[in-house]
């Protein structure tokens, strides 16, 4: 977390570690309220992926979804943006998200918060291949700079 701190510290903000979303979400500029499944489960889905393995992505989700059963009041409401600095943090999601009513019957976020953000939603959550694209690039070359550059170097001038 040391490394969040000095990131967040570094661009004016702060960073800080809680066990609530009441915590969280009070006096916030932004809230991220996305339930991401733990790093240890991505590792399994990504090996029972990679071995073709049904059975065991089943078994899985099953897993998660129990566990995701015990935090249903992890609900980005009304309620909760109103915690926010002056009730007007701004909502942001990458998509696609749980919203109550619409896709699921009990979501991450109810339609009226997602509707007021929807715009904005859909903005941030334009960049995700791209953000995607750049992971990969990142993970697959020790030094996915000089890629970049010899990949413009080599580009083909575009023409007007």
């Amino acid at each position: 977390m040391l490394a969040q701190k000095k990131n967040a510290q570094a661009s004016g903000g702060t960073f800080r570690q809680v066990n609530t979303m009441e915590q969280a979400f009070k006096d916030a500029d932004i809230v991220y309220p996305k339930s991401w499944a733990p790093y240890k489960v991505m590792e399994q889905r990504t090996t029972l992926l990679r071995n073709n393995d049904h059975d065991g992505l089943k078994s899985l989700k099953k897993h998660c979804l129990a566990q995701n059963a015990n935090h249903k009041n992890w609900h980005c409401t009304e309620e909760m943006m109103a915690l926010t600095h002056n009730g007007k943090a701004l909502y942001m999601h990458c998509l696609p998200a749980d919203i109550s009513g619409v896709p699921c019957r009990e979501g991450e976020v109810p339609e009226g918060v997602f509707e007021k953000y929807r715009i904005t939603t859909y903005k941030e959550a334009s960049w995700k291949p791209y953000i995607i694209s750049a992971m990969i690039l990142a993970r697959k070359f020790a030094q996915p700079d000089l890629i970049l550059e010899q990949l413009i170097k080599d580009a083909d001038k575009r023409v007007k």
